[in-house]
């Protein structure tokens, strides 16, 4: 159930960010907005505000919003609204259009900045350092003076950057005394600590436990890491996308059911956790988002690239046939991916 409500949440959180972005963007250029969709499927709850028909849907595994002049396509079938020439989405100048089209992956993008800047609010921003957590009662680490808070720079006069590295150094070492140097409020110490052989854990222990150490800054450092952090993201999933198209790198997909999955492991360790992890899935949508495939957002910036280049919009018959082949992908890449889904979680490979 918790894996189920976690996936419910991030989607529906990631859609309407997503949707809003097109929606508040069309307003804004005067376009009329029919229909703000969340979900697919029957309506599970509807009403009217501003002439606009707002509606939750049965399945919550995406949205829409649909805009007058943008109503169909060969596909879906034509449906044009009586509104006035100057409210349709094709009548706006290029530029226009262009944004509203951008303006999801954008709100995607915003939506992880905000997430993150509530996240790094609330725990602090990781610095890259080990530190210590928690000094369990009795154990060699507090007979030492060891404190919790400790920031640990180097063992036995040797910097160490992981925590593997410590607690391999530890668990081989009973009865061994131990130098670690330690930065407490701002000043350098350096204890000693001699580990203690476990039986129950088949290795020696110094009874305390390490972790990456984070920090609160005020709001506006905190913003602008949130940014530059999700910058890093976006940048680093990109290449990602480009090393496995030319074969660099073996391409790893995950569809609903691998979201879902990770959605309750990330649920499992709390609220903010759970954020987090939508804050990274929000990027990765953006992106998507862009790609040039027709039906997504990145295949109608191609469509518009190419009527800016020919100096007139592509037929319709036509756009309909290359919608066609963008749904025929799409369908077939959710194949897969629920496919590499089911190997990875249901067959453990």
């Amino acid at each position: 159930m918790i894996t189920i409500l976690a996936f419910i949440f991030v989607l529906s959180l990631l859609v309407l960010a997503h949707e809003f972005g097109h929606f508040i963007f069309a307003r804004i250029f005067g376009v009329r907005v029919l229909h703000f969709a969340l979900g697919y499927g029957p309506k599970l709850l509807s009403w009217m505000w501003a002439k606009v028909e707002f509606s939750v849907r049965l399945f919550p595994l995406g949205g829409y919003v649909r805009m007058a002049g943008m109503e169909g396509n060969l596909i879906e079938g034509h449906d044009a609204s009586p509104v006035a020439f100057s409210e349709r989405f094709d009548a706006k100048p290029l530029w226009q259009r262009s944004l509203i089209v951008l303006a999801g992956p954008f709100m995607n993008l915003v939506l992880s900045v905000v997430l993150l800047f509530l996240v790094f609010s609330l725990i602090g921003i990781p610095t890259g350092r080990i530190a210590v957590l928690d000094v369990l009662p009795g154990g060699p680490a507090e007979r030492s003076g060891i404190r919790r808070g400790d920031v640990l720079l180097a063992v036995d006069g040797k910097e160490v950057k992981r925590i593997e590295d410590i607690t391999q150094i530890i668990a081989t070492s009973p009865g061994k005394p131990v130098t670690l140097t330690l930065e407490r409020e701002e000043k350098i110490l350096e204890i000693t600590v001699t580990p203690e052989w476990s039986d129950t854990e088949k290795r020696a222990l110094i009874r305390v436990v390490f972790g990456g150490e984070s920090r609160k800054y005020n709001p506006f450092t905190t913003l602008a890491k949130s940014g530059a952090t999700v910058a890093e993201w976006f940048v680093l999933s990109l290449l990602g996308v480009l090393y496995a198209l030319v074969g660099k790198i073996p391409l790893e997909v995950t569809g609903p059911l691998g979201i879902a999955q990770m959605a309750g492991q990330a649920a499992a360790f709390g609220f903010v956790n759970l954020l987090a992890f939508a804050a990274v899935i929000s990027v990765f949508l953006a992106l998507f988002n862009l790609f040039p495939v027709p039906v997504l957002d990145g295949g109608h910036l191609i469509l518009f690239l190419y009527e800016k280049i020919r100096g007139r919009a592509l037929e319709e018959e036509k756009k309909g046939m290359i919608y066609l082949i963008g749904i025929i992908f799409i369908f077939l890449l959710s194949i897969f991916v629920t496919y590499q889904d089911v190997l990875r979680i249901v067959m453990g490979r």
